[in-house]
């Protein structure tokens, strides 16, 4: 069992293929993603797992003390759980969730595992891509926008918390009409790379593709070493620009969103 009170700042636990919540911290429902509903996002769409289940997400998960801070300002906290392995075997690729847009931003936390995050530009006549590998405690903000997927590329479940405001829908279109991104992300050729890209020939204009890990977001006070629920609870102003679109417009033209360790094209 994985007690996850100390980096979520929630009393909460993780066995095995579960979260269990402590006294008083209450969820929606824990929807799972299954295989046969991630098939039609998929790199290969005949591909088989051992796992029925790739992920499962805990919807508006809080101290029932709290609720009134995250109604007021109208923001959800959510929790993921996406296991790990690939989907078709050890050529395919890893696992990962659908992926979506949403003209909103959003700030993620990886409570524990591997995480690579791929973001990617929408709506330009080329398409941008950046993938941000991030680690326990770690924090990546989402601008509105763009489209964005999370690959669980470690050994162990991958727990993800996020903000997010909660009156606004999630477009999934593209990444269901294109099968992802640009690159799929599948296990390394060579021990020492981490990951592999496939080309997703599904997108013909295709610009730079960046990779890095997550900058501090020290400007907007959200530094890695308090959990994001923590963070939220003690002064909900600071996330506002989740629920402001001119303040995150603002917030993410001068708030790098992550350390570039290599940029160029891929194709």
């Amino acid at each position: 069992m994985k007690n996850l009170k100390k980096q979520s700042g929630l009393g909460i636990t993780f066995d095995t293929d579960t979260i269990s919540l402590g006294k008083g911290v209450v969820s929606e429902p824990m929807h799972a993603r299954s295989l046969e509903d991630a098939r039609p996002y998929l790199m290969d769409k005949k591909a088989t797992s051992r796992r029925k289940n790739l992920y499962l997400m805990y919807r508006d998960v809080h101290q029932q003390k709290d609720e009134q801070i995250f109604r007021t300002n109208k923001i959800r906290y959510d929790i993921t759980v996406i296991f790990p392995g690939t989907i078709g075997g050890k050529d395919g690729e890893y696992i990962r969730t659908i992926g979506h847009t949403h003209p909103a931003a959003e700030v993620y936390e990886v409570l524990s595992g591997n995480a690579l995050f791929a973001l990617q530009q929408t709506g330009k006549k080329t398409n941008d891509v950046f993938y941000i590998a991030a680690n326990k405690g770690e924090k990546v903000l989402i601008p509105s926008q763009y489209t964005h997927i999370t690959i669980n590329i470690g050994s162990e479940p991958l727990i993800l918390a996020d903000l997010f405001a909660d009156f606004v829908q999630s477009d999934y279109s593209d990444t269901k009409k294109n099968r992802g991104v640009a690159y799929w992300v599948l296990p390394p050729a060579w021990e020492q790379t981490g990951f592999t890209l496939a080309e997703n020939t599904a997108y013909k204009n295709v610009g730079e593709t960046s990779f890095g890990v997550p900058a501090e977001l020290s400007s907007l006070n959200i530094p890695f070493n308090t959990p994001l629920y923590t963070l939220f609870v003690e002064d909900p102003k600071r996330f506002s620009f989740l629920t402001k679109k001119k303040d995150e417009v603002s917030i993410v033209k001068k708030t790098p969103l992550f350390e570039v360790n290599w940029q160029g094209k891929l194709a």
